[in-house]
């Protein structure tokens, strides 16, 4: 669990800094540094991923606006617990792994998410091919129509 604490004065930082909460903490951290962000960096990348699925689907959208929507969520993970220094770290990142279609402009980083549930996929697939089917019968009933139209 993240906490974020604001200090009003050096002395309360200092005192915080000593606390045994705080401490304990930096130890547990220290034992295990490598796990603890490893586990924070994978659950950063859920959040932001579920994000970019459930409220934009596979539509091109600017990163740091699904980034703002991430940290909405008063639950989230920090990208300073994470693996990534910075978000263009993070976007890159999803884009070597094949997550998201990453496009660098001059307005920043875009992601568009890759759609990988066969189900979905399925259900776009024969939407597909029955509107490709509608489109040919109707374009032959034309034909016929036009042909009937030139033998009267």
């Amino acid at each position: 669990q993240h906490v974020i604490l604001i200090f009003t004065d050096e002395n309360g930082f200092k005192c915080h800094m000593t606390s045994d909460s705080h401490l304990r903490q930096m130890k547990i951290f220290r034992d295990n540094a490598g796990g603890m962000m490893d586990s924070f960096s994978k659950e950063f990348e859920v959040g932001y991923m579920e994000t970019l699925r459930r409220r934009h689907g596979t539509q091109r959208m600017n990163a740091n606006n699904v980034y703002q929507e991430v940290i909405q969520d008063k639950h989230h993970v920090h990208m300073n617990s994470t693996k990534w220094a910075s978000l263009s770290d993070f976007v890159q990142y999803l884009g070597k792994k094949g997550l998201c279609v990453v496009e660098e402009t001059e307005r920043g980083w875009y992601v568009t998410y890759i759609e990988r549930d066969p189900a979905l996929l399925a259900r776009q697939d024969a939407l597909k091919k029955k509107t490709d089917a509608d489109r040919r019968e109707e374009r032959l009933a034309g034909e016929r129509r036009e042909t009937l139209r030139l033998e009267a």
